[in-house]
């Protein structure tokens, strides 16, 4: 099994962009199309969820320090609850990495290699990713920490870019049609904040005296103020029109010119997207390898990963028709399979794995008071 480790620090940087990367290509037009010139506040609204993941798997961690959520769910639910559980997870990985690679096909295609067939996309990504992951943890750890500097640097530098286009009132009048459609614009980050709990795939893995807490909430902050300048800059630059383009930042960057030298600057942010999205299903796909070979109780998970790497290909093209199909599920069945799931599976396992410590730990009292 994996043999690898990662710092703190990594982990931190991994999880940012394993969550974050997609989120800024098209929550600013999921969020506008339901709260309007408000999109800039359902982050916030939508950041609940990751603060609550964080805090339900880093308890599980504490209880069981060298093992992932794979293992500790049969643990605590027996051979074949826990193995019905696991399988139902597994599929949640599979149905995410598709969906990913979908993403970032139709944005590929969609944006920069419009003759390209996408297949030829999803498959070089995966292919890469393949290759990566069979080196282990390490190099997704390493990788991510000299990726995520530049991504949030340019990020929170593209405002500073646009600052002439921007129009700061197109932010009034705040809540005009009240809190009704900020929570329903919320539901999308709801969701992608959920996806930090991927944390329990990698954790077991973090060595290092650092504070566990800082470092896991320094990922979640990172990407909140992330989808919060995406958010305020598209804002800002289109006003309600956001909501009319499929990826409005990556519209945003072609506005960028300075002195009629500095231009065209999209190849740069293609570059860094692709970087960051590899990432991004690098830890998806890894979570499903690792995951897979855990509940089959296999030695090495290498084996696996060109196989599954094929079925995220044709998850990739069976799971939506179009990107408005695959938006249409981000506020639809989605939400409420990523919180059972990502939510309601992990409170579950830190209710009983609660309740067996604190059994056990009165259990090992009451052994000491008989032995004395």
């Amino acid at each position: 099994m994996e043999k690898g480790r990662i710092t703190w620090p990594q982990l931190c940087m991994l999880m940012y962009l394993a969550v974050g990367s997609t989120s800024v290509l098209i929550i600013p037009a999921i969020t506008s199309k339901f709260a309007g010139n408000d999109l800039w506040i359902s982050p916030i609204i939508g950041s609940s969820t990751g603060f609550l993941t964080m805090f339900l798997l880093l308890k599980l961690h504490h209880y069981y320090p060298e093992q992932t959520i794979i293992q500790y769910g049969e643990r605590l639910l027996g051979r074949w609850i826990g193995g019905a559980a696991n399988l139902v997870w597994l599929f949640f990985l599979w149905h995410g990495a598709g969906l990913i690679v979908r993403e970032y096909g139709e944005f590929i295609v969609g944006s920069v290699l419009l003759r390209t067939p996408e297949f030829v996309v999803s498959i070089c990504l995966t292919f890469v990713c393949a290759v990566a992951i069979r080196g282990g943890i390490e190099v997704l750890g390493k990788f991510s920490l000299l990726i995520a500097p530049l991504f949030a640097g340019f990020i929170f530098l593209t405002p500073v870019l646009l600052l002439p286009e921007l129009d700061v009132h197109h932010i009034t009048p705040v809540l005009e049609k009240g809190w009704k459609p900020v929570f329903e614009g919320a539901v999308t980050p709801l969701v992608w904040f959920m996806e930090f709990a991927l944390i329990g795939f990698v954790i077991p893995y973090a060595t290092g005296k650092r504070n566990k807490w800082r470092w896991t909430i320094i990922s979640i902050v990172l990407m909140l103020v992330t989808m919060l300048v995406t958010n305020l800059t598209c804002l800002f630059l289109f006003g309600n029109l956001t909501s009319l383009f499929t990826f409005p930042i990556f519209v945003a960057s072609r506005y960028i010119s300075l002195g009629n030298f500095f231009e065209h600057v999209e190849a740069i942010v293609m570059v860094l997207w692709v970087m960051s999205g590899f990432v991004q299903m690098a830890v998806w796909y890894y979570a499903l390898v690792i995951g897979t070979a855990q509940c089959f109780k296999l030695s090495d998970y290498r084996p696996l990963v060109f196989p599954i790497g094929i079925l995220i290909i044709a998850m990739s093209f069976w799971i939506a028709d179009s990107i408005q199909e695959m938006n249409d599920l981000f506020m639809t069945s989605e939400p409420l399979f990523s919180g059972t799931v990502q939510i309601v599976y992990p409170a579950l396992l830190l209710l009983l794995a609660w309740w067996k410590h604190r059994r056990n730990g009165g259990q090992d009292a009451k052994n000491r008071s008989s032995a004395s």
